[in-house]
């Protein structure tokens, strides 16, 4: 067995990564959105919008945006000129305090050369908040199906104080005639990308309900290319990518084997749920890239002896997998349930390597002394003291934007206010479901369905894993014990330490209501099992390799047959619900 990359792995996984990207970034989402609104104060303010000629207004959008508070809930009422030259009210623009960086829409029937936009008092009655200060970016108007805005003649604000309105029509260039994925915000997009705008403004962030470095990472994204959808997507996508080659590596670490490290990049490469997940502009991504690089590090630490490479360069795949288990900390904690497989691994290669040293009769007291105890009290720096210190550093966006100055308290006060808002999380959500039934995807995570609807058509994204991957994977993880224990293969030790370390504690977690995309951090093992039993069947039957093609078209023909509920693309309604395979799968 090899367990370098050579040349040929390069070229494979560098056409692997680059074709994954192609797919990856397609229709990730709009990289322009309106830059500048106009968020009222506390006084009812007016302008009136005179076209360049009467036009029939059949549909307005509107582009939300923060605003100067946390709940910045709003409206705008809009009236157009009526044959009497009175103005006649036509709808409101309502800026819910729960939805950003959005266009929404408004079908309405008026015939009129100009209407009159004014700030109206807000209330929702469901979340008793009421106020005038929801940011609205642009507004456009539009007729029949013409997707081109109609075009304003003049904007005339009611008083000096009103001024600042003519913002909401400085970039009809920007303005969208169909609201979408494209270029809004889905599902706990509304949280991420918020709150990492919020941390680069300055602003009191809306989102702490998780560490900040996923929301950093996101930061880093608008400082090179905008507020915009892209934006707050690509950084997830691009550590998504990210994951091709690492999984490649991976396997050849496990392996020693080309082959079985392209299985084992490919099933990643086309699993449904990377895609969906790495795609969306949450934090996700960047927690099962953290845990994937420390569990990596942790098997290149398992596998080797310390003795034979020396104390100080036996130390530096510990050393990594360390850091890297303190950033995935730093964007969820779920990356403590990794860290617990990790504990077990390393506690395990000691005592194996004790067993395997004593044999040799050398000397046993230097060894304890050097490579257990010694080794022991690095794992003390390693994977407690660093953690802590990037944990806490992770804060300073958080710090920076709050204005923060008692930096040790608020810091506990943060977590105390992550623990209990996790714990009191009860309330029913139809796509909820409970850890054992994940691995059997019972009930996928509905992201989106487009909010314009075609005759027959629509687009959804919907949270789950490719049948192949992972009802093949739950079959080989319980086929992998039986092999491993046959074969004596302490390798098997890296699987269920990483796939079990981060399910089981779910069992056990105060959240009551918890979903299939907190199984994620599962799948890059449950790959792990599935190429093992390649390998074993490899080394078993002649025609194996023909079979595992076989598989793999199977992953790949799923993955293109599922790709429109994956990717939000409109298809005619029929052809969505013809995926539905299971009654409980709704998207």
């Amino acid at each position: 067995m090899d367990y370098r990359m050579r040349k040929k792995d390069y070229l494979v996984v560098l056409a692997m990564t680059v074709i994954y990207a192609i797919i990856a970034f397609i229709n990730l989402g709009s990289m322009s959105a309106p830059e500048e609104g106009y968020t009222p104060d506390s006084e009812r303010r007016s302008i009136i919008v005179y076209f360049e000629e009467e036009s029939s207004i059949d549909w307005i959008t509107y582009y939300i945006g923060i605003g100067d508070d946390w709940y910045s809930a709003g409206q705008l009422d809009v009236e157009y000129l009526d044959e009497n030259n009175r103005f006649v009210e036509l709808c409101s623009l309502e800026k819910p305090d729960n939805r950003v960086f959005k266009w929404l829409h408004k079908e309405v029937e008026a015939t009129t050369s100009a209407v009159r936009l004014t700030t109206g008092k807000y209330y929702d009655p469901d979340s008793n908040i009421s106020g005038v200060k929801g940011e609205i970016l642009e507004v456009a108007f539009y007729s029949g199906e013409n997707e081109t805005p109609i075009a304003i003649d003049r904007l005339e604000p009611l008083d000096k104080e009103s001024q600042g309105m003519e913002k909401l029509f400085d970039e009809q260039d920007q303005a969208v005639y169909t609201p979408s994925f494209m270029n809004s915000t889905y599902f706990d997009e509304i949280y991420f990308p918020r709150t990492a705008f919020e941390y680069m403004e300055g602003m009191e962030p809306f989102e702490n309900t998780h560490p900040p470095l996923g929301k950093t990472l996101i930061m880093i994204s608008y400082e090179i290319f905008g507020v915009n959808a892209f934006a707050w997507r690509f950084m997830g996508t691009l550590f998504g990518i990210l994951m091709i080659p690492l999984m490649y590596i991976f396997g050849k670490w496990v392996f020693g084997n080309t082959f079985l490290a392209f299985t084992t990049a490919f099933l990643m490469m086309f699993d449904f749920m990377h895609f969906v997940q790495t795609r969306i502009g949450t934090v996700d991504g960047f927690l099962v890239f953290f845990i994937i690089v420390s569990y990596m590090f942790m098997y290149k630490y398992f596998s080797t002896k310390s003795y034979e490479k020396g104390f100080l360069k036996s130390q530096i795949p510990l050393l990594l997998s360390g850091i890297f288990f303190g950033l995935g900390i730093s964007v969820k904690w779920i990356g403590i349930f990794a860290g617990a497989g990790l504990a077990f691994l390393f506690f395990l290669s000691r005592i194996l390597e004790f067993r395997d040293y004593k044999k040799g009769k050398m000397d046993v007291r230097l060894f304890k002394t050097k490579y257990i105890w010694g080794t022991m009290g690095m794992c003390v720096i390693f994977f407690i003291i660093i953690p802590v210190v990037i944990y806490t550093i992770s804060y300073i966006p958080y710090f920076n934007a709050t204005g923060t100055a008692g930096w040790f308290k608020d810091l506990l006060a943060s977590q105390k206010h992550m623990y209990n808002y996790h714990s009191g999380v009860t309330s029913e959500h139809p796509f909820a479901s409970v850890w054992w039934q994940w691995p059997f995807m019972v009930k996928p995570v509905y992201y989106y369905l487009s909010p314009v609807l075609e005759d027959g058509k629509w687009g959804s994204i919907a949270s789950f894993g490719n049948p192949a991957v992972w009802w093949g994977g739950l079959v080989t993880l319980f086929w992998t014990i039986w092999v491993a224990i046959t074969k004596k293969d302490k390798r098997v030790f890296i699987i269920f330490a990483g796939y079990l370390a981060i399910l089981i504690p779910w069992a056990f977690s105060p959240r009551k209501i918890t979903f299939l995309y907190h199984y994620f951090a599962c799948i890059p093992f449950l790959i792990l099992s599935i190429s093992y039993i390649f390998e074993h069947l490899l080394d078993k039957y002649r025609n194996a390799r023909k079979g595992i093609y076989i598989f793999l078209g199977i992953v790949v023909l799923l993955f293109i047959g599922f790709y429109p509920s994956l990717s939000g693309i409109i298809v005619p309604e029929w052809y969505t619900e013809s995926l539905r395979w299971l009654p409980s799968w709704f998207f």
